[in-house]
């Protein structure tokens, strides 16, 4: 990708700063919750009521939601456009940079959670192989109450 190309990329990122953007992902199941935890090697952890507790890392673990989308339509990098919750990041190749984690509450299967998403820097950057984008983006997770959940402060890199 070109530096002209990052730029166009850059620009259109920099509209979106701020901008928020809330998705409802629905209520979250025990199934997935132990599933996570054993791949993840973590105990199975209960409230007080026998509900399963997801471990603290998996609300901002979970990339899609969904099902998926099929192998034809994903990016050179792996994502889909669902998994960039809006941002416009086609064409470009995403690399995780690291989290900030804020535990807020624990999470017991049966929660519905939403997501806020939204963009809170852009930076251009030339690296050892060429040019990239350094984006920050805050994910908060709260109940459909509003109750918070989890804070996620997430760096990628973006060629």
């Amino acid at each position: 990708m070109t530096v002209a190309d990052l730029e166009k990329h850059a620009e259109a990122l920099r509209a979106e700063l701020g901008r928020e953007r809330a998705e409802r992902l629905g209520v979250l199941d025990g199934r997935d919750i132990a599933r996570f935890a054993v791949v993840t090697g973590q105990p199975e952890r209960r409230d007080v009521t026998g509900a399963v507790l997801a471990p603290p890392t998996f609300l901002s673990s979970v990339m899609g939601w969904g099902a998926g989308v099929p192998d034809d339509e994903l990016d050179g990098d792996g994502t889909a456009a669902e998994d960039t919750r809006g941002l416009p990041l086609e064409g470009v190749r995403l690399m995780g940079a690291g989290q900030e984690l804020e535990f807020h509450a624990p999470v017991p299967a049966g929660t519905a959670v939403v997501v806020h998403t939204s963009l809170t820097d852009v930076r251009m950057k030339e690296g050892r192989t060429g040019p990239l984008l350094l984006l920050r983006i805050l994910r908060r997770f709260t109940t459909d109450a509003g109750r918070a959940l989890v804070t996620c402060h997430e760096s990628f890199i973006a060629r």
